[in-house]
């Protein structure tokens, strides 16, 4: 997990880190793992903090095209990954790389990530559940999420992958009444149905 979580560190941080000096900016791991760590008590805890890690294939490229001052192993395997990806696709960088722990939620979750980004179809619907979300609801669920350490630019994604297959994970972290709770429950059940609809075209 220590070398998954620092293969994908560069590349995840580039495409959605909280740090402004670090999403989509040119940056060393020596300034990335100061900056994070600032945000977390003063320790690099990075690899103990994630399980999953999604980058659309143009992420990855635009990092590459923006050149890595100090390129490593990591950052070797991102860029061979890509290369050889780039080789079976007609179109260049259409793609979604994941990385997770071996949790089935995970690996699930991850997925529903790389359906957001591919299937227009399947973003489309996940969308048009979250739009049912009460405000309150809404509110205290995207709070959840930049408490963990995610960027509002990817916040709709990140709830319709929450929804669809750890939401349990998500709501022992927020008090929700009655109201909310009820409003949310109808939301994820949505959300489940739908990725439960388009996994079935996915080899796992």
């Amino acid at each position: 997990m220590y070398d998954l979580a620092m293969t994908f560190c560069r590349v995840q941080e580039f495409y959605e880190s909280p740090i402004k000096q670090i999403k989509g900016q040119k940056f060393t791991l020596v300034e990335l793992m100061s900056l994070y760590s600032k945000k977390n008590g003063g320790v690099f805890t990075y690899p103990e903090d994630w399980g999953g890690f999604n980058v659309p294939g143009p992420v990855i490229a635009n990092l590459f095209k923006l050149g890595i001052e100090d390129y490593n192993v990591y950052d070797e395997i991102i860029e061979n990954i890509h290369k050889k990806i780039n080789k079976e696709i007609p179109i260049p960088n259409h793609y979604y790389l994941i990385g997770s722990d071996d949790n089935k939620k995970t690996v699930e979750h991850e997925v529903c990530h790389a359906l957001y980004f591919l299937d227009e179809e399947y973003k489309k619907k996940a969308n048009s559940i979250l739009k049912k979300l009460i405000p309150s609801a809404k509110k205290k669920a995207v709070g959840v999420l930049f408490e963990l350490g995610y960027d509002k630019s990817v916040i709709n994604d990140e709830l319709q992958a929450y929804f669809s297959t750890e939401f349990l994970s998500l709501k022992s972290k927020t008090k929700l009444n009655k109201k909310e709770l009820e409003n949310i429950t109808d939301v994820v059940l949505e959300l489940k149905s739908n990725f439960k609809d388009f996994k079935k075209k996915i080899k796992f």
